[in-house]
């Protein structure tokens, strides 16, 4: 019964469930499609709340339509409503009528990951007195890594999708005229406070940043393949109160530095 109706409310070509009766015994189709309807809606609603760039980029009708298809496909898996859409930018990939906006999927991922960092844990940032003893010990770099906050991300796109999020955030209307839609961008994903703030940075403060949430000293998450400016990046890091903690690796990866 519980399978059968799952199948049947979120696909209108499935038959009824079995067993499915109404006050008057009547009007079961009727009213069963009238809820079908509401809860595919609804769903839709969510991904338009979770992905409004995505829904201005191809349109309202286009990415109703488009929803539907992924509702179908993809029910919710938890009731965190929140979080539903995970894989929305993966049916894009795959969906052939959005093939006509190449950037459109990887929108729909920092979308994503921006509603992930919005909902993240909150945490305190270190103190500065303890950052500046750590500055003070060359020695302590190469055993001190830091813990950075959930919110933190780093996604990489082969299109301008930082700057073309940020056009689309102005009330007046996104103007892309300065916008070169091909040219790859990196960005950090921050909350130091209650809303998300995107950082374009380059390759090589990319892959520290990684390599600082892999549980990775200093000294060691700073050698990277890319050239970057450490200092530069751990300013924008205490700027955007990230650094939650102090992890030092002479024992253990879990004892605190001091």
């Amino acid at each position: 019964m519980h399978e059968s109706f799952h199948d049947a409310l979120l696909d209108a070509d499935s038959a009824l469930p079995s067993g499915l009766t109404s006050w008057n015994q009547t009007g079961c189709e009727r009213r069963f499609a009238v809820y079908r309807n509401n809860v595919v809606t609804s769903l839709i609603d969510v991904l338009a709340g979770t992905f409004p760039v995505v829904q201005q980029l191809v349109g309202e009708a286009f990415f109703r339509a488009m929803g539907r298809e992924f509702v179908t496909l993809n029910p919710p898996t938890t009731p965190i409503m929140a979080l539903y859409g995970e894989h929305l930018a993966d049916f894009i990939e795959a969906f052939p009528p959005a093939a006509s906006v190449p950037y459109l999927a990887d929108m729909a991922q920092l979308e994503y990951a921006i509603q992930t960092s919005r909902h993240s844990a909150n945490c305190e940032p270190i103190s500065a007195d303890r950052l500046a003893g750590l500055v003070v010990d060359e020695e302590a770099l190469t055993h001190t890594g830091v813990k950075l906050a959930p919110a933190v991300q780093v996604l990489s796109s082969n299109f301008a999708i930082a700057s073309l999020w940020h056009a689309h955030q102005s009330s007046s209307g996104a103007d892309l005229s300065q916008i070169r839609l091909d040219q790859p961008e990196i960005l950090m994903l921050s909350r130091p406070a209650l809303e998300v703030e995107l950082h374009i940075i380059d390759a090589g403060a990319a892959e520290f940043i990684r390599n600082l949430n892999q549980a990775t000293p200093l000294a060691q998450a700073a050698e990277t393949a890319q050239p970057f400016d450490p200092v530069a990046v751990l300013q924008l890091l205490i700027q955007q109160q990230v650094i939650t903690d102090l992890v030092s690796f002479s024992f253990s990866k879990e004892s605190e530095y001091e």
